[in-house]
């Protein structure tokens, strides 16, 4: 009877035991950017191309792109999982149109295990490109803002210009014998088009 009772026990501890689930450990919830691609009237973009970098110098070299290239969804959506606690930069783009002019970056780091968003915004860009026919260097002004110093004989090229009216104005720095040459060109850049100055005339 002792051993019947003993056993009785036994079992019993058993069958308790294997009733008691082990409790599950919580994941945390993984770190995520959600981007909401806009266009100039605030209005959702679907389909538009968005790649993440980490740091501004790969986003500038398009280069080390963070996970796979997204898509916006018909809410003008896309979302980078599993990401770090650090500022991300992101170039989102729809044929002519891109955010290089507006938001393109988290601005702060993001917070660990939530969803962080933003919003981006994309316009019409295109691109001033100019060629110095002279042997001599000028110094270049892009609607009266000074760019840069082209030495003779050289090419430069600038991306992603807002599309609108542009003014340029060409300065020669040396080789002249009294005055220097000092030109101004103007035109128009539209949506994926380049505004060429061939310089001097």
């Amino acid at each position: 009877m002792k051993k019947i009772n003993i056993l009785l026990l036994i079992v019993a501890a058993i069958v308790t035991f294997s009733s008691c689930t082990k409790e599950e450990e919580v994941k945390p919830a993984p770190t995520r950017l959600q981007i909401t691609v806009r266009d100039e009237l605030g209005n959702a973009v679907s389909g538009s191309i968005v790649k993440l970098y980490a740091t501004e110098t790969d986003w500038e070299n398009e280069s080390n792109q963070v996970g796979s290239t997204q898509v916006s969804d018909a809410s003008g959506i896309v979302t980078f999982s599993d990401l770090s606690a650090i500022k991300y930069y992101w170039f989102a783009e729809k044929d002519c149109k891109n955010n290089a002019n507006g938001a393109v970056t988290t601005t702060t780091a993001l917070t660990v295990n939530v969803t962080n968003t933003s919003n981006t915004v994309l316009s019409s860009t295109g691109t001033l490109s100019f060629n110095n026919t002279s042997t001599n260097p000028y110094r270049v002004f892009v609607n009266n803002v000074e760019v840069f110093t082209m030495n003779g004989q050289t090419t430069e090229q600038i991306d992603y210009v807002p599309a609108g009216s542009y003014s340029i104005r060409v300065l020669q720095v040396s080789g002249y014998a009294v005055y220097p040459t000092d030109q101004t060109y103007t035109g128009t850049v539209s949506c994926g088009t380049a505004l060429s100055v061939v310089f001097p005339q």
